[in-house]
Formats: structure tokens, C-alpha cells, sequence
């Protein structure tokens, strides 16, 4: 049946925390990214027997599944076996069955995915968009269709949307992938306009949680959390829903903040990249920062770089901005670490990293400070980063260890222990990772680093030069010597470029990323990993439970 868990109560939840806890205790990791949803629809499925009320968690899961990919023929297919045919809507099976059940042409994917990787628009408007008018113009339109929105011309998906030829019976799928498009393209009234026109029988839980958050989005909190309350309620298998639900209920106060502005020292750190750096240190001037200091270090740039670090000075109050001259560029962790070592930043209690091509919401230091404060100074605290422009994406948010072991090495002839669970996949942001709590590492984009744990357990890694997993061995380390680190994803910043990792495109950068990984598994050991494994779950669970107790009596 559809996935309502009913009778919501403590009781309920307090019995499905347990069961699940027992059998299948990854679930506490989340419910977003797809790879891991799946895993879950398998497990609920697998353990219904024992467990009965795994059964509605896993046909929930599976139609959330398919209502967020609905153009997904396996997807529609698991949501349409898991779920009581005599139970769903009529609407909901009649289009569940005709994807299910239409035609599968043979189209050359691989030429498919060359024409959209390369990025040419005009390429994709001169070859791809004659065929979208085809017979097979749906199926073109389902391998294409996540690339075209995150092309960010408008344009493209628009025109896709009208070129394919859409029979009545598949009126609302188009509908949806114009919610979609309007969501990441088009204003807040526009988009809650056309997620009117949804048939909630067949987009039930996507729906709901679309309506929830282009209201939070528009400022109605209380009207946007109250949907989100009743999503929950029936839906609490759902581990991202019930955290978001959370923290809007138990926001974090970040009204006395900045008193406490004088005990953080701001990082930046740059090499040739003048233009970006000035964006970022303009954006920072203009930002609610208080009493904390600026450190600049221009990285033995050849640019504009210093130049821009110079003029600088002139944006921030005299005495709380210092530059820092190297003649060589030295890498990203021993640029980290000089910044680190100067007397005065080694006298703060927080040092906070920033990259130099970020964009910053107005309050993003009150809240990385008001979050420190309420779990009590933990070892760091970083936030959920994103693309800038539009369409809006997630670039990482809630970093978690899965098991030493778990799943096959990328790198042939490596065993690879150290996996790390990336919640979000580049996923766009629908607000579905806007919660706080315990993390295992958090980006080095923005974080906000204790200086005790520093001082404790040592600085960046030189030997992971130029700077893949420099920031993750660190967190690792410190997490050993005892810290908790903490995701803020309450705080959301922008991003202009991508991660090292992403922009790793040739053989020399790949090659750097591969040594640096191998460099990386060879500092921990297997009781290590196990070590740090334990102790994130058992933090998570130890959150969650006490989280979702507080709902149960909220609600």
C-alpha cells in the first residue's frame, strides 16, 4: 500500500527506531541519495517478514523513489511491485503501467552522453532536438533530461519539454518535470502555481514536500512546517524529513553570536585566481562577521592575486585584516598551516577556513559560531555547500564513514577502506539536507576548525600536496583524538568552482588524486576505520533517537 504508517504515536516510532536500528542500522545514514534508497527499498523489503511495518517503509520509499525520478522505467517498476495495486490510486496505476510498459527503443546512449558531456548547446539544439519531436521522443527525453536542467539555459529544458509529443495519459508526467524546471529556473509563485495542477493521488509525497519547502522558501515557516509535521507523521521512515522537520522546529538561536566574533580567525588562502578571490573578499566585507580578523596569504600567485589582497585592507576595519606574501606557491595544507601558525591565529579558539571563490550568506558566521556554542565546541563545524547560479545543485553536505570494507575499490590493485558516504551526489537542492547534526567530516569549502583540536591533533598533511583529502585526513585524525565534528546544513554557501576531485579530468591530476588516496588508506589502520565507523553511527542513532522523541511529544 501506499506508505502511510498509521497511528502515528511515540509508541510507533519508538518500535520502528528499534527494528530498524537492529536490521537495518545504515538507514540512520539517510534516505536521499540514490544508490543508498534503493538499498534501503531492498532491505525494508527483505526484513518485512519479520517486521510487518518495514512493508509500508519500503513501498513509501519506493514511490518516493519514483515521484523524484518519474521518468525512471525501474524505478516505476519497484514502486509498482512494492506497492498494493488494490490500494493505489487509479490514476497512480494507470501511468505507473504505461512506463512501465512503453516501447524501449534502442537509442546509441553512449553518443547520447558524448553529444551532452560536451556541453554544446548548439550541437544539442541542432541533433538531439529533432529527435525529441520522434516517436522516441520520451525515451530521448529520459536520458536527457537531468543534463539539460543543469545546463543552466533556461531555454533548453523548456523548449525539450514542448517538443515531445505527450499523449493524455502522460499529461502529469509532463506536469511534474515542469515543477521541477520551474522549481530550480522560475520564481516561487510561479512554481507553487503549477504544483497545483499536480494530481496529488499520483505525486502524494513529492508533492507535499514541494508545497512544504517553496513555502518555507517564501517565508511562510509556520505554514511550510506544519506540512512537513504531517508528512513526517505518516511518512517516518523518512530519516531526511524528520531531521529538516526538526530543526525548523528547534532552530539554532544565533541572536548573541557575534559577541563571541573575536574568538574566530577568518582563512583565505590563493593562488592566480585574483578575480575570484576579490569576489569572495568583497562578499566577506559585506557579510555580519563582528570583532573576527582576516588572514589573507596570496600563495606565490603571478596574478592580480596580491594586488587584490593589498587593496583589501581598505574594505575591512584597520588592524582586522593582515596579507600574507609567498614568493612560491606551497600547496593547499602547508598554505593552511601557515595561516595556522601566526601568532595571533594560534590564539584564537577558531580558525575558519573559506575558499576563495565562495559566496557568502549574510549571517553564515553567526551561524557556524551560534552552532559551535549549542554542541558544545566540537572539533569542527562545516555547512552545506552548493553550486551559485541557477540551477541551484549540492556540491556536499552530510559526510559519513560506511564500514571498512564496504563495497569494491576504484583503484585496481588498492583495497579501499576508507568510504565515504556523499549524502547528496551533486543531487540539486530542494532543501532536503537543511538540518544540523553530527558528521564525520564536513567541507573544507567553509569550516570553522578548534584550535585545541589543532593544537591536539596536529595541522593539515603536507604529503597530500596539492590537496586532495587533505581536509577528510584531517577530520579523520581528529575524530580519533576525540572531537565530534558538526554539520550545519541550516547554513547554505555558494560555490563557483567545483571540488579538486571533480575538476581531476587528465591523466597528471587523475594520477595526483590516486596517490593521494593510497597515502591516505595507508595512515589508518583497520581497527582505525572500525574506531571511527562506531563512533559516527553511534552518534547518529544517539541524534536521531533522541530527535525523533522530541517530535513524537511535539506532535
Amino acid at each position: 500500500m501506499v506508505a502511510i504508517i498509521n497511528n502515528f504515536s511515540a509508541q510507533k516510532i519508538n518500535s520502528f527506531l528499534a527494528a530498524v536500528k537492529d536490521s537495518i542500522p545504515l538507514w540512520v545514514l539517510g534516505t536521499e541519495e540514490l544508490s543508498h534508497q534503493n538499498g534501503m527499498i531492498n532491505a525494508f523489503q527483505h526484513f518485512s517478514t519479520a517486521t510487518p511495518m518495514f512493508s509500508d517503509a519500503g513501498s513509501g520509499l519506493a514511490l518516493l523513489a519514483w515521484q523524484q525520478n518519474p521518468l525512471d522505467r525501474s524505478a516505476a517498476a519497484k514502486c509498482m511491485g512494492l506497492n498494493d495495486s488494490a490500494c493505489l490510486p487509479a490514476a497512480l496505476i494507470r501511468i505507473l503501467q504505461k512506463i512501465i510498459s512503453a516501447p524501449v527503443s534502442e537509442i546509441p546512449l553512449q553518443d547520447l552522453d558524448n553529444l551532452l558531456q560536451a556541453g554544446d548547446q548548439a550541437l544539442i539544439v541542432r541533433h538531439l532536438f529533432p529527435l525529441l519531436r520522434g516517436t522516441d521522443g520520451l525515451n530521448w527525453l529520459a536520458h536527457s533530461w537531468d543534463t539539460l536542467l543543469r545546463m543552466g539555459n533556461a531555454e533548453l529544458p523548456r523548449t525539450a519539454l514542448d517538443l515531445v509529443k505527450w499523449d493524455d495519459d502522460f499529461s502529469q508526467l509532463k506536469q511534474i518535470l515542469k515543477v521541477q524546471f520551474n522549481f530550480l529556473y522560475g520564481a516561487i509563485d510561479e512554481t507553487l502555481h503549477e504544483l497545483k495542477k499536480l494530481d496529488h493521488d499520483i505525486w502524494s509525497l513529492w508533492m507535499d514536500y514541494m508545497h512544504s519547502e517553496l513555502l518555507l522558501r517564501s517565508g511562510q515557516k509556520d505554514e511550510g512546517t506544519a506540512i512537513l509535521a504531517e508528512l513526517w507523521k505518516n511518512n517516518f521512515w523518512n530519516l531526511n524529513w524528520g531531521q529538516k522537520l526538526h530543526s525548523q522546529l528547534n532552530p539554532i538561536e544565533t541572536g548573541r553570536a557575534l559577541e563571541k566574533s573575536d574568538e574566530a580567525a577568518i582563512l583565505l588562502y590563493s593562488w592566480n585566481n585574483g578575480k575570484l578571490i576579490e569576489n569572495t573578499l568583497k562578499n566577506l566585507a559585506a557579510s555580519k562577521i563582528g570583532k573576527a580578523r582576516i588572514y589573507a596569504l596570496n600563495n606565490g600567485s603571478d596574478d592580480n592575486t596580491g594586488q587584490v589582497m593589498n587593496e583589501a585592507q581598505y574594505l575591512f576595519k584597520q588592524g582586522y585584516y593582515k596579507k600574507i606574501q609567498l614568493q612560491v606557491n606551497v600547496g593547499a595544507p602547508a598554505a593552511r598551516n601557515w595561516l595556522l601558525a601566526d601568532p595571533e591565529v594560534r590564539k584564537a579558539k577558531w580558525a575558519v577556513f573559506l575558499d576563495d571563490d565562495v559566496e557568502l550568506e549574510s549571517d553564515w558566521l553567526e551561524e557556524l559560531l551560534a552552532t559551535a556554542d549549542k554542541y558544545k565546541d566540537p572539533g569542527a563545524v562545516g555547512c552545506r555547500i552548493t553550486s551559485t547560479g541557477t540551477p541551484r545543485s549540492l556540491q556536499s553536505a552530510d559526510y559519513h564513514l560506511f564500514p571498512p570494507g564496504n563495497g569494491t575499490s576504484q583503484i585496481e590493485g588498492l583495497t579501499e577502506r576508507i568510504k565515504i558516504f556523499d549524502s547528496c551526489r551533486n543531487g540539486f537542492d530542494y532543501g532536503q539536507f537543511s538540518y544540523t547534526r553530527p558528521a564525520m567530516h564536513v567541507s573544507g569549502c567553509c569550516h570553522m576548525l578548534n584550535m585545541e583540536a589543532i593544537h591536539k591533533c596536529g595541522p593539515f598533511d603536507v604529503r597530500f600536496n596539492p590537496t586532495q583529502f587533505d581536509d577528510l585526513e584531517r577530520d579523520l585524525r581528529a575524530a580519533l583524538g576525540g572531537y565530534e565534528h558538526i554539520y550545519a546544513g541550516q547554513l547554505r554557501i555558494g560555490h563557483i568552482q567545483h571540488s579538486s576531485l571533480a575538476k581531476a579530468s587528465n591523466v597528471r591530476s587523475m594520477a595526483q588524486v590516486f596517490g593521494n588516496k593510497i597515502k591516505l588508506e595507508s595512515k589508518y589502520s583497520e581497527q582505525d576505520l572500525n574506531t571511527l565507523f562506531s563512533r559516527d553511527i553511534s552518534r547518529l542513532w544517539k541524534d536521531v533517537e533522541h530527535k525523533w522523541t522530541e517530535l513524537a511529544e511535539k506532535l
